[in-house]
């Protein structure tokens, strides 16, 4: 399931049921912040931590992820 949510710290989580949410306000991101954010949660769906299994996966989806992640952190204040 997938819902979308004003959540006040996250851009998106995933539960262990699988459930995904995304913050409403990353309509205001570039495409490719959009990818890694939703690209990040489905791959919670198959390793549910930051281990370095989790990120070599979402490099081997978005090689690039590193430079979206940093986008994100360093503009996250004019998405808010």
């Amino acid at each position: 399931k997938v819902v979308i949510r004003n959540q006040k710290t996250r851009w998106g989580s995933c539960s262990s049921k699988g459930n995904i949410n995304l913050n409403w306000r990353l309509v205001m991101a570039p495409l490719e912040i959009i990818d890694y954010v939703i690209v990040h949660e489905l791959c919670h769906l198959k390793i549910m931590n930051h281990s370095k299994d989790f990120w070599n996966l979402v490099e081997s989806i978005l090689p690039s992820y590193a430079e979206s992640k940093k986008w994100l952190k360093v503009n996250e204040s004019r998405l808010r």
